[in-house]
């Protein structure tokens, strides 16, 4: 969660760097969360050394009640962006897995990461 944390700024920039992967998580009861996506995806695009890094977007929070961003809303976006989608719960480990191991497939079947 470097990026959501306002007393580093510049730190994500230079994890993007080299990085074979790039995980963003937002939170789907948190409008604010989905919205900074947008600038995120920028950054990773401008500062990535790599120019196919593998990207997924997660969801987070799906055992919430209260949820505001919609799978279908995510879904376009993340398929705009040609990135691979998940929703999942960090508190009950739903969907979790299935992402990272997504993410380590599309990693290995990329040839030039």
């Amino acid at each position: 969660d470097i990026h959501g944390q306002g007393t580093f700024p510049s730190l994500p920039r230079c994890f993007h760097r080299g990085a074979q992967g790039i995980i963003l998580v937002y939170d789907v009861t948190s409008r604010q969360t989905f919205s900074s996506l947008e600038a995120l995806l920028n950054d990773v695009e401008t500062y990535s050394t790599l120019a196919n890094v593998a990207k997924v977007i997660i969801g987070n929070k799906i055992d919430e009640e209260s949820q505001v961003v919609i799978q279908e809303e995510a879904l376009m976006f993340a398929r705009k962006h040609s990135t691979l989608f998940f929703e999942a719960s960090a508190k009950t480990g739903e969907g979790v897995q299935c992402a990272f191991e997504e993410l380590v497939r599309k990693i290995i079947q990329t040839p030039s990461l």
